[in-house]
């Protein structure tokens, strides 16, 4: 007979996820220590490559993680009085030597907005949404915050080359509900971002993200909406 399964795989995924997320903030850390007092300026952007991809890889087993748990209908979501600003302030803190090691300024613009949302979730998306800009942008990232009609929106621009009309149409197939035929680390990210911010609801309203070119810059530019 078969025996009765001691380590369920939901817990089995949650383990792995933290320990790996684990490793990888200490290799982050010794890295970021490296490149702050150990190395020449002119010695440290050899490792800038290697720096972006660690945070990235934080985010793609965050992502995949909670992709399994939206999956398995597993996801909880804890929506609390939130300081929107502040969880902000604090993902560019922990991205500080990433961004100074790119030379990418970085604006924030908009009041300092309390809202309902689930704190952890939402930074995760930001995470997401954030490597992207800092992926494609020439030097400079605006984050915009603002009270907005039945709810808030949250803007990052960059001042890239802006996203080809194939990337914006497989955008939206995929948060219109589309099987992709082509799966890939960024699609799946943004596949989080859409799922995590539909989790927010408020009297019938639903979060969304959506993604174009930004006019005034001509570069990509993410919104997030939470009711």
């Amino acid at each position: 007979m078969p025996k009765d399964n001691q380590l369920p795989f939901r817990n089995i995924i949650s383990a792995s996820v933290k320990d790996m997320r684990n490793s990888l903030g200490q290799v982050l850390y010794k890295l970021d220590t490296l490149m702050a007092h150990h190395l020449k300026d002119e010695d440290k952007y050899d490792l800038v490559d290697a720096q972006y991809e660690m945070v990235r890889m934080q985010n793609v087993i965050n992502q995949l993680h909670g992709l399994y748990l939206i999956e398995t209908d597993s996801l909880t979501v804890q929506p609390q009085d939130s300081y929107v600003m502040e969880l902000i302030e604090d993902i560019l803190a922990s991205f500080e030597a990433l961004l100074e090691n790119k030379q990418i300024d970085v604006t924030v613009r908009g009041d300092d907005l309390s809202w309902y949302l689930d704190p952890q979730l939402i930074s995760s998306v930001l995470q997401i949404i954030l490597l992207n800009a800092i992926r494609y942008t020439n030097d400079e990232i605006n984050i915009e915050l603002a009270s907005v009609e039945q709810g808030l929106m949250i803007s990052v621009v960059d001042n890239g080359q802006g996203y080809p009309d194939a990337v914006l149409d497989s955008f939206a197939n995929l948060v219109s509900g589309q099987t992709l035929a082509n799966v890939s680390s960024q699609n799946s990210g943004w596949l989080y971002c859409e799922k995590v911010a539909n989790q927010h609801k408020n009297q019938g309203h639903v979060g969304f993200t959506k993604l174009r070119n930004d006019a005034a810059t001509g570069g990509g530019r993410i919104d997030l909406f939470i009711p």
